[in-house]
């Protein structure tokens, strides 16, 4: 149900990301009024960026979708694959490989069926949302709780709130402090500022994500400290400390939320919903006593459990008046009055 893909990058992958002549920063004869020019020189010291021919940087220069899928997909050391976007029919031959090995790692999905929009200049939020995802931290943002930290947060579309918020929280996309500007387009001085946090200071943003999403979402948590390699350092509010892998923290936290949030549930939520949400519903549940993040333990096949605690529960909120139950609290004491699941053994 869930693939946590943690891809922070070598900066070393991200050679000739720009395109162009490589030059030495000081090469650069155009960026001197650029407030990234720091960035834009770091970058091309490392050879991480280069210019283009005649000597400039073009930071002002607007990024299309498709520049900014072989931006991306070069930065997260992605393997080019054309054949994951044959849907798009709106692709020049260079870029398809690109934006396919976006597609085949989840990153971008198009804007259509058959659209890509290449040649679209690709927008700040946009941006925003591919590298939450890029970070393999998508599934998490949707957890946390945000203020509106711009003054232009209305202006930021519905599907990318989460994402923008969520890397202003932790400092890796602020705007001018103020604005966002969602909606406009992407400039290369930009791309190179995020490219800056994500390959040179990508130890620092990932421990900052790390804080954000543990800190709310895990109340006995104090502080997350990012070890590198997948391992990190977890000290707890009774001062506990423990080494963990990323990758396994992340897991069961995903599980844990989505699981505790289900006691919110009482039996009109279960009434009100259709068949195949029912099945949805149930299966997470199977799938979740099936990890090793809880004490119960199946003692039937997941389809038999299905079956037999679907049939149980339909009957358990027949009746209106039963409906004001918690949906929880019954669901399991139906699978345990049905010998369907048992308590681990402590050792």
């Amino acid at each position: 149900m869930k693939n946590t893909i943690i891809s922070f990058v070598s900066a070393a992958m991200l050679l000739g990301v720009f395109g162009g002549t490589p030059a030495a920063a000081n090469a650069f004869t155009d960026i001197d009024s650029s407030p990234m020019k720091p960035h834009i020189e770091r970058l091309a010291q490392e050879r991480i960026i280069t210019g283009y021919s005649d000597g400039t940087f073009r930071p002002k220069e607007k990024v299309t979708r498709a520049q900014y899928a072989k931006m991306l997909a070069l930065a997260m050391g992605l393997s080019p694959d054309a054949n994951a976007a044959r849907q798009f029919t709106d692709l020049a031959d260079w870029s398809r490989p690109y934006v396919g090995a976006l597609v085949k790692a989840g990153i971008s999905h198009g804007k259509s069926k058959t659209s890509f929009g290449g040649n679209d200049f690709i927008t700040r939020q946009e941006m925003a949302v591919m590298f939450v995802r890029a970070m393999g931290l998508e599934e998490f943002v949707y957890m946390l709780d945000y203020n509106h930290p711009f003054a232009d947060s209305s202006k930021i579309s519905s599907w990318a709130k989460p994402h923008v918020f969520f890397l202003k929280d932790i400092g890796f996309a602020d705007g001018n402090g103020k604005l966002y500007f969602p909606q406009d387009a992407t400039t290369r001085e930009a791309f190179a500022k995020l490219t800056y946090r994500f390959t040179i200071e990508e130890h620092k943003y990932f421990e900052l994500a790390l804080n954000r999403i543990a800190l709310e979402v895990y109340e006995n948590i104090e502080k997350v400290v990012y070890l590198g390699d997948n391992q990190m350092k977890v000290t707890y509010t009774d001062g506990t400390v423990e080494d963990d892998q990323v990758e396994i923290f992340l897991d069961e936290l995903w599980w844990n939320y989505h699981y505790y949030s289900l006691d919110e549930m009482d039996g009109y939520d279960w009434a009100a919903m259709n068949s195949t949400e029912k099945k949805e519903l149930i299966m997470f549940i199977l799938d979740y006593w099936d990890t090793d993040y809880d004490i119960y333990v199946l003692t039937r096949t997941k389809e038999d459990a299905y079956r037999v605690l679907l049939e149980r529960v339909n009957l358990v909120f027949l009746h209106e008046h039963q409906q004001y139950q918690n949906f929880m609290r019954e669901f399991i004491w139906a699978a345990v009055d049905t010998r369907t699941i048992d308590t681990v053994d402590e050792e």
